[in-house]
């Protein structure tokens, strides 16, 4: 599958979900938790989380991401996979690009 065809099918998706479960447009984590439940094979193993420990933790996702891009920033714990360490560093050209215009 293409990345093209990957997006689309993640944009639907959310979609759906949104539609749905207007919750979930509260919280990008039960919105993560929802998708990964109704559009991936993953959705088998997560079982029913309550709302209340999701509202706690909503966030968190962003944190990790960003926590992880610092530690990447300064030269620690980089990726190990050649396509996503090419995809980091087309994204970070793309970036400074758009800033420099």
């Amino acid at each position: 599958m293409k990345g093209g065809e990957k997006a689309e099918l993640v944009r639907q998706c959310v979609e759906y979900i949104l539609e749905k479960h207007p919750t979930a447009r509260n919280s990008d984590l039960y919105l993560t938790i929802l998708a990964l439940r109704y559009c991936t094979p993953l959705g088998k193993y997560i079982t029913v989380i309550p709302f209340d420990m999701i509202k706690e933790y909503d966030g968190i996702l962003e944190a990790i991401r960003r926590t992880r891009q610092k530690l990447n920033e300064q030269g620690l714990y980089l990726p190990t996979d050649p396509d996503i360490i090419e995809r980091r560093v087309k994204k970070s050209k793309k970036i400074k690009r758009a800033v420099k215009a």
